[in-house]
């Protein structure tokens, strides 16, 4: 994963620092827009509503960047279609590079929250760590489909980042549930990524929405579900992936 990291910022200036001073930049971004300019009405103060986001948008970059990252992989990695070396490897140490940057993210905010005074629980620290571990599978799953077919459809890519943009707003990233009517509220509960961030958000006293034994189901079953669908795809299609390389 250092290796990764160094190649991916060769000759920048602050090298690896640029893996999780992106989704800061992007927080902040959305913390003053949304807790400066907009002024939502919640209950949480400027550095409160900062904690709320970044604890949802560095999770969702780690994503983001995982399943985008897996779609490009073969295509900048023309090399496997003459070596042994299996598609598996290749995603599974693109999501853990990913995900390394989310924990360092997460690592900071808990850091930030204790020092505001904010809260932090020790259980609610080790539910962030299941949710980060079960989005990481879930996204090497989501990854061994999107490899193959990233490749035989380029499309696919473009309409990936468009997907994580509407993403942003389809999960309460950036807005509390508490904002929303009864009818959307139940809609998100269909969305496995709105269970995670509840995990995710166990750890600070600043989500407002507790944590339910469906959560942890949901959260759990996410995974179970698409990284076998991630391996059945990545079985039909691998070989006409790398024929067209």
């Amino acid at each position: 994963m250092a290796a990764d990291l160094r190649q991916r910022y060769a000759g920048s200036v602050l090298g690896g620092l640029w893996s999780f001073l992106g989704p800061l930049l992007e927080v902040a971004a959305y913390a003053f827009v949304f807790g400066l300019l907009v002024r939502p009405r919640t209950d949480h103060d400027g550095l409160s509503y900062a904690l709320f986001v970044a604890s949802g948008v560095l999770p969702w970059s780690a994503l983001r960047e995982a399943v985008e990252g897996s779609a490009s992989l073969l295509p900048a990695n023309r090399w496997v279609r003459r070596s042994r070396v299996p598609l598996d490897l290749l995603v599974a140490r693109h999501a853990l590079v990913s995900a390394s940057r989310a924990v360092v993210g997460l690592a900071v905010v808990v850091a930030v929250a204790l020092v505001a005074g904010r809260g932090a629980s020790a259980t609610g620290v080790l539910l962030a760590a299941v949710a980060l571990a079960l989005q990481t599978a879930a996204a090497y799953g989501v990854g061994l489909a999107a490899a193959p077919l990233g490749t035989l459809y380029p499309d696919l890519r473009p309409a990936l980042a468009s997907a994580f943009t509407v993403l942003v707003f389809a999960s309460p990233i950036v807005y509390p549930e508490s904002l929303l009517a009864p009818a959307v509220r139940e809609a998100l509960e269909w969305n496995p990524f709105t269970h995670l961030l509840r995990l995710y958000r166990a750890a600070l006293d600043v989500a407002g929405t507790p944590v339910r034994g469906l959560d942890v189901a949901f959260s759990l079953l996410t995974p179970m579900v698409l990284v076998p669908a991630g391996i059945l795809a990545r079985d039909r299609l691998r070989w006409a992936a790398r024929d067209r390389l």
